[in-house]
């Protein structure tokens, strides 16, 4: 079975007063839709922050809209779905019972993820496991119906890390014996790098996860941290963001992640670059060298370029004439 692990798309994220929509289009329609052919791609796991804000532009959902669509009618290629912090749960779940019958299958709430999902695969069945960004409190209330949390005197409501553990043990304990499984979670998991456009998941307390949440699933599709990484094994890693977000980001190297499943649920990563409309750079130097350097101007023309200049005195409508 060979998936495709991608997350955090943003779309109608806005870059220095830019929307950058037309980018994120060029990486999906293009690239993404290549990929999934050229590929063979049994199924998408895509882990949360498909939108940048809860109530997202119409351009961004314009273009999700077109991309489910083309998945469900001409690529007949299964997605899998979490949201992210930066998603509305609720409406990224509109419809969801009616795109599940296309194939589209979209979890936003914790309430609405406490079973496994059976994926007929083209060598057996694999157990999708959605744990979508929540807050612990609301994870608590959607497994009290079928966990006595009155009874685990030292489950924190307000930990993510037992919460997360909790929901975690929750669906593994109902994989059918034998069944391979995958997780696909949107959270920040304990030791990951942390880039400039992660927004903080919480105020107070602890955000974080630990590794060993999801230790007994043979693959965890993370989404949160722009980064690609692993975390701890293989088999638990963050895809990162198609796209640099920001410039904090400018020396990672973006890419969809292909994760290769045997009949044992045993896994192979590789990872395919991404190919992006603009870079995003960072640029060093004196004011006169940067303005006089044609090979660097050609090079980085139509770049998202931020330039640290070495000049000790002030520049005069520097940004102007940049």
């Amino acid at each position: 079975m060979r998936l495709l692990h991608t997350a955090d798309w943003h779309l109608g994220r806005i870059f220095y007063g830019k929307y950058l929509t037309d980018d994120q289009a060029h990486v999906l329609e293009k690239q993404f839709f290549t990929i999934l052919k050229d590929e063979k791609i049994d199924g998408i796991l895509l882990a949360g922050d498909i939108f940048d804000r809860a109530v997202p532009p119409i351009e961004a959902v314009e273009l999700w809209d077109s991309i489910i669509t083309r998945l469900a009618m001409d690529y007949k290629v299964p997605l899998f779905v979490v949201s992210g912090n930066h998603d509305g749960a609720e409406r990224l779940e509109v419809g969801r019972s009616m795109l599940s019958q296309s194939g589209i299958h979209i979890w936003g709430s914790p309430h609405h993820a406490l079973q496994p999902f059976e994926f007929e695969g083209p060598d057996g069945k694999v157990a999708i496991c959605p744990m979508p960004f929540s807050e612990p409190r609301r994870i608590g209330d959607a497994l009290e119906q079928n966990i006595d949390l009155n009874n685990e005197a030292t489950l924190n409501l307000h930990n993510y890390d037992q919460m997360y553990q909790a929901w975690s043990n929750h669906l593994r304990n109902q994989v059918p014996k034998g069944m391979r499984s995958i997780a696909i979670s949107h959270a920040f998991v304990m030791g990951g790098e942390v880039g400039g456009s992660e927004r903080t998941l919480s105020v107070g307390g602890s955000e974080q996860v630990n590794p060993q949440v999801f230790k007994d699933f043979h693959y965890t599709a993370l989404g949160h941290l722009h980064g690609p990484q692993r975390m701890g094994a293989d088999y638990i890693r963050y895809s990162g963001s198609p796209l640099k977000y920001s410039f904090d980001e400018y020396t990672q190297k973006k890419s969809f992640t292909i994760i290769d499943m045997d009949k044992k649920g045993n896994v192979e990563i590789s990872t395919i670059p991404v190919e992006a409309k603009r870079d995003v750079v960072i640029l060093e130097g004196y004011f006169e060298d940067l303005l006089n350097n044609k090979e660097l101007q050609a090079k980085h023309k139509d770049d998202y370029v931020q330039a640290r200049l070495l000049d000790t005195m002030p520049i005069m409508d520097g940004m102007a004439k940049l």
